[in-house]
């Protein structure tokens, strides 16, 4: 049967060459369209390098993202961080965060990998930190990642060094993209996957005058969930990140 008669989706993600919706989902008579929603842009990077060569005014750095590790290899221009950075309270949130700070910063030991969500992390921290909390933790972060880490930390008597290492906009071609699968596809079926990928489908549907009604609108992950719901667009459907079946079941129905 060709894509003309399989059900058109939507996917707001970066399309990958391994990735395994896009097969998953032609397998089952659907028609996934990626369209990429947002890039990355680093800033403060000056900052950020500055704090780095001092890890004696830190009690350790937490990456809450794979992309606040990148952000930490440009700072220091692909130099070595600061072996003195090794021993102190060092955290990562998730398996991919971890495996980023491993293999780009000089295998740098993490707590973490097992963390699935902010919460379960700074349970971490509380456990392994020790009652010692006189020196702040470098928090690396982007604009929407690592808000609700650092407030609860601060909440639990934490000092948190935050500094915004990069920040999503829009991706250039999303526009167009969007408006051509209006215009040659029925977008009854939008998946968003992150906060900034409703984000930028926010500023398009607000300036196009894109009505959701009839729309199947999925959220993966309960932070894009969370994005959604103070963006006021309502999630007919949430799933986990690592369940394809469950997505696809979900779009059928």
């Amino acid at each position: 049967m060709g894509d003309r008669n399989k059900r058109p989706v939507i996917l707001l993600k970066v399309p990958t060459s391994d990735d395994s919706y896009g097969s998953a989902m032609r397998n089952h008579n659907l028609d996934p369209i990626f369209i990429t929603p947002s890039h990355f842009v680093f800033k403060n990077l000056k900052q950020l390098q500055a704090k780095l060569q001092e890890p004696h005014k830190y009690a350790g750095i937490i990456f809450a993202a794979p992309r606040c590790v990148q952000a930490v290899n440009e700072a220091l221009d692909k130099a070595p961080l600061p072996s003195c950075w090794r021993p102190l309270h060092n955290y990562s949130l998730g398996k991919n965060t971890h495996s980023s700070v491993w293999f780009t910063l000089q295998n740098l030991p993490t707590l973490g990998d097992h963390a699935i969500n902010a919460n379960n992390l700074c349970d971490l921290i509380v456990e392994t930190f020790g009652p010692k909390r006189d020196l702040p933790l470098l928090m690396p972060c982007g604009n929407g990642v690592g808000q609700t880490l650092r407030l609860r930390l601060v909440a639990q008597g934490f000092r948190v060094d935050a500094i915004e290492v990069y920040e999503s906009k829009s991706h250039p071609e999303f526009v167009n993209q969007m408006r051509h699968a209006m215009k040659f596809k029925r977008m009854e079926t939008i998946v968003f996957f992150g906060p900034s990928s409703v984000r930028s489908a926010l500023e398009f549907f607000e300036n196009y005058n894109v009505s959701l009604k009839d729309r199947k609108l999925i959220a993966v992950g309960s932070g894009t969930e969370k994005a959604m719901k103070d963006a006021g667009i309502k999630a007919d459907a949430i799933v986990n990140s690592t369940d394809v079946d469950q997505l696809i079941r979900i779009i059928k129905t």
